[in-house]
């Protein structure tokens, strides 16, 4: 599901300024029901990269030999955390 969003003047609304990887939850009565999440511009920027990011990966029809392998080991439970090119090349053994 791709991620949109809709503008809204600060003017209208007031709200507190998140910082950076943290995200504000506005509840609703109790946790249970959460009305809104507030994020910081770059986190929102990263999630909507990510949404676009996955869209594209659902809309493929197969998946080539490195992209299942690349699959099996984001979704891999001992998992490393990987950051870097050289580490995503040594781990897809390019």
């Amino acid at each position: 599901m791709a991620l949109h969003s809709s503008p809204i003047k600060s003017n209208d609304v007031r709200l507190p300024e998140p910082q950076p990887g943290e995200a504000l939850v506005v509840e609703r009565y109790s946790a249970k029901h959460v009305k809104a999440v507030i994020l910081h511009p770059d986190d929102f920027a990263e999630l909507q990269g990510d949404s676009e990011l996955l869209d594209d990966l659902g809309a493929a029809s197969e998946l080539s030999d490195l992209e299942v392998r690349a699959r099996q080991i984001a979704e891999s439970p001992e998992g490393e955390l990987v950051d870097d090119e050289a580490s995503v090349r040594r781990l897809l053994g390019l």
